[in-house]
């Protein structure tokens, strides 16, 4: 590990030196970057019957940006490209860091050599806990060596290296947990909704992921390689019902966003704090943080992969989240399990003497 950190440290600063802490507002989502992956010299995956990744994505992406203006005309929808051509993944993460976008979705479609493998799945930056996973972002970074001097734009990045992986999950990702929440409110019921295989919400270090500032997420529609999936993916219907399925998963991610009616000022100049968003305990308690974000979620359990009794405190510019309360380590270590059993891996625990914060973060 001490080998992997020495060689990957220049992506190391660049990682934490790349989020751009002024781009969200919390005042709701009023700016969305379709992303269609691939393009121009850059087929992406290949059916056995020649169909192409990046034609049946950008047609998906098109018409889920029709939906989205549709019921919300005004919500800004930019595409990285709306016809056949290629685009660095560099390039695509700009433009929606450069307008200050709200959310970055990004349409992908799978193949892989053996043709059973079939489904739907929702990806979010993070480290990849299988080699399948590990191939899956590979296969999407090898765009990065269509481009023109690229060993200069991704000098810090080998999409051939594992350990260039591992350098790249590193990041300290303000906005994950809200990733997680937009994958899976897109991941949902797709079996039910799609007829696809579920194949769940997934983390692995893609480039496009990785230099995106906003809350971010890859969406794989299936696998051209699947007779069933292939069927779906180039039919019309096939690409609406697609659209309309990751449309439902943003509007209900939207929606949650949009209810929230205060900003982060606002909150900070209230003269009194309900007890079921922060507690003012007494003593040395325990909690355990599960997430921080830039905008206010509202502390239902449903915003929380299930979890009840989640608390926000303000930290800085962030909200941060947490759950569960003991007056002792052993209970919160046990929390603490539990909080990672419901998907929060990145969880810890932190204490909290008469209502502050304490500096120090693990007991």
């Amino acid at each position: 590990m001490v080998l992997i950190l020495r060689k990957y440290f220049p992506l190391i600063l660049l990682l934490f030196c790349f989020i751009k802490t002024n781009s969200q507002t919390g005042l709701g989502i009023n700016t969305v970057v379709i992303d269609p992956g691939h393009g121009g010299k850059d087929p992406g995956a290949v059916s056995p019957n020649k169909n192409y990744e990046k034609t049946v994505v950008l047609k998906v992406s098109l018409l889920l940006g029709e939906l989205i203006k549709k019921e919300y005309p005004d919500v800004k929808v930019l595409f990285t490209r709306d016809d056949d051509r290629f685009i660095g993944l560099a390039k695509r993460a700009k433009v929606a860091n450069e307008i200050g976008a709200d959310l970055f979705i990004s349409i992908h479609a799978n193949a892989i050599e053996a043709p059973s493998a079939n489904g739907f799945e929702t990806w979010v930056l993070g480290l990849h806990k299988s080699k399948a996973a590990l191939e899956v972002a590979k296969f999407e970074n090898s765009s990065i060596l269509m481009e023109e001097n690229n060993e200069q734009t991704y000098s810090e990045f080998d999409p051939n290296d594992p350990d260039a992986y591992i350098a790249l999950s590193m990041r300290q990702n303000a906005f994950l947990d809200q990733s997680l929440i937009l994958a899976n409110s897109i991941q949902k019921d797709c079996k039910l909704k799609l007829g696809l295989r579920d194949r769940g919400v997934k983390q692995a270090g893609f480039m496009v992921l990785y230099r995106a500032t906003m809350p971010a997420v890859l969406v794989e529609l299936g696998f051209l390689s699947n007779p069933k999936d292939e069927k779906l993916l180039i039919s019309k219907s096939g690409q609406l019902k697609l659209a309309n399925h990751i449309f439902e998963g943003f509007k209900n991610y939207k929606n949650k966003y949009d209810n929230v009616d205060e900003s982060l000022t606002d909150y900070k100049k209230e003269k009194s704090v309900p007890k079921k968003e922060i507690s003012i305990d007494t003593g040395l308690v325990y909690k355990v943080q599960i997430a921080t974000s830039s905008v206010k979620i509202p502390t239902l359990p449903e915003n929380f992969n299930g979890l009840k009794d989640v608390e926000v405190y303000i930290s800085g510019n962030y909200y941060k989240y947490t759950f569960g309360f003991s007056s002792n380590t052993t209970t919160a270590n046990e929390q603490l399990s539990q909080a990672k059993k419901s998907g929060y891996e990145s969880a810890f625990v932190v204490s909290f003497q008469d209502g502050k914060r304490l500096n120090w973060e693990k007991p």
